[in-house]
């Protein structure tokens, strides 16, 4: 089956903002396949690595942000006075993740008792995909091939 085009419609003026072909459903039934296989190599990176690349993709997200304001309003119809604060807001929220994620991923010690050692370790287990519009969130665990609803 041949991919369908999908057309984003502006909300305020009503015509077509961006046209791009979707996926196959051949195409997406592989998604969790090679999400997983991609995920091998990435488990083996650092978080210091994990931290760099995060990094570097809120740099790119901040040095565009008056193109990315200008297509959420195009796309969604949201106030051009707003849409850039949104862009600020994502790389704020980024930036705060990383500089506390090494102590949000360090091992927590569990309940003392004599001859044991228990903690729990935070260690990446599978690939994830988030899809969300402004109320809806649909997670994907490619791992399990199992769609849930939030």
């Amino acid at each position: 089956m041949s991919a369908e085009t999908i057309t984003t419609i502006s909300p305020t003026t009503n015509k077509p903002v961006v046209t791009r072909t979707g996926i196959t459903i051949a195409e997406l039934e592989k998604l969790p396949t090679l999400a997983t296989e991609a995920f091998k190599s990435y488990k083996q990176t650092s978080l210091k690595e994990r931290q760099d690349i995060v990094r570097k993709a809120l740099k790119i997200l901040d040095s565009k942000q008056d193109e990315l304001a200008k297509e959420l309003t195009e796309q969604m119809g949201r106030p051009i006075a707003y849409t850039a604060k949104e862009v600020q807001t994502a790389v704020k929220r980024g930036e705060y993740l990383v500089k506390i994620s090494e102590d949000a991923l360090k091992d927590t010690d569990g309940e003392e008792e004599k001859g044991f050692k228990r903690f729990i370790r935070k260690v990446p287990v599978g690939p994830v995909l988030v899809i969300f519009a402004w109320n809806v969130s649909v997670v994907l665990r490619a791992s399990q091939h199992v769609l849930t609803y939030m």
